[in-house]
């Protein structure tokens, strides 16, 4: 029995092919193979540790990671599908079979095997992001109750746990009495998703203000939209501008009040989902595909949904993935200036 799992994660497309044969035939030397393509995505140092992990391992586990590009256009979903059937064919081998699709899709199938790995992909997809397949195919080895390699006594690394739980605990403690001392001071805990600068938003009352003209401002959005419901869907169109309007309705009521910062950030968190059900509903009268349902960008809110994620590195800070829009996606990929 194969139990599937093909979770879609927003991803630009990446470059490169990797035939099914290619994929098997690297199976024999190893059981995690990776397309020189994509060992900026698993480094060979993560690789050979998957596969020290996994070898010898009765079911059988084998994990692929080939460029999105395999994919093609269309469904990519079905393509996902298709791939993997295809190298269950030529493996002719039952156990787990894992293939991450560049930043793509992740897809596993169980083969002669009770093991529920639509569920644990999902669950261990959810924790990670499209740039760390490492840390989700460990996380689904995890689950699979599969120990982890080691170079040195089990005591010295179970000690090593130990100081790392004790001076996390204590770092925890110390940012939580750090937060409750900063609780109204800058930088600001809310941010509207309009332009404003730091020290307008210092203070909780600032950030209140901010706040409601948030919502006033999507109240505008929605007056001008003009959502025309003549001669298409009009049952799931009225919906989306039905949410949208309920969403409005709700941000308003809280910003009516003297919410907290707890508040205010789900009052951003309304109105973002309201935009997007507008969007919705003006994309299906329009007749082009609905938009994802995504954070706004993160270099300018004012720029729109975002469309993808990007990994960028703010100075003197650690890289990270962040949301972005199409305009700054080109900018970063250097496709306009």
């Amino acid at each position: 029995m194969r139990l599937l799992a093909g979770v879609l994660l927003l991803a630009s497309t990446l470059t490169g092919s990797s035939d099914p044969a290619a994929v098997v035939d690297g199976w024999k030397t190893s059981p995690v193979y990776v397309d020189p393509s994509q060992r900026s995505l698993v480094p060979d140092k993560d690789a050979a540790e998957l596969a020290d992990r996994v070898n010898g391992r009765d079911p059988a586990i084998r994990i692929a990671v080939v460029p999105a590009a395999v994919l093609g256009a269309g469904d990519q979903s079905a393509a996902a599908h298709r791939y993997v059937d295809q190298l269950v064919d030529r493996q002719q081998a039952d156990g787990i079979y894992l293939v991450v699709f560049g930043g793509a899709i992740s897809w596993g199938s169980a083969v002669g095997v009770d093991t529920p790995i639509a569920e644990i992909l999902t669950d261990e997809l959810g924790k990670h992001s499209r740039s760390d397949p490492v840390g989700m195919l460990n996380g689904v080895l995890d689950q699979l109750d599969i120990p982890k390699t080691s170079s040195g006594p089990g005591w010295l690394w179970a000690g090593v746990g130990v100081l790392v739980m004790l001076a996390a605990a204590l770092f925890l403690a110390r940012s939580i009495r750090s937060m409750s001392r900063k609780k109204d001071q800058g930088p600001a805990l809310y941010r509207p998703s309009y332009e404003v600068l730091p020290d307008e938003v210092d203070t909780v009352d600032e950030r209140r203000s901010a706040a409601r003209e948030d919502v006033t401002r999507f109240g505008e959005e929605l007056d001008a939209a003009d959502v025309r419901l003549d001669g298409h869907d009009i049952t799931d169109t009225a919906a989306d501008v039905q949410a949208a309007m309920d969403a409005y309705a709700d941000a308003g009521r809280v910003v009516d009040g003297e919410p907290d910062d707890d508040k205010l950030r789900e009052v951003r968190a309304t109105v973002e989902y309201g935009r997007w059900r507008l969007a919705c509903a003006q994309a299906k009268v329009a007749g082009t595909p609905a938009p994802a349902r995504r954070a706004a960008c993160f270099f300018d809110p004012s720029h729109g949904t975002s469309v993808t994620d990007w990994m960028y590195t703010p100075p003197g800070g650690r890289p990270r993935e962040v949301p972005v829009c199409s305009a700054c996606r080109d900018r970063l990929s250097g496709g306009s200036r």
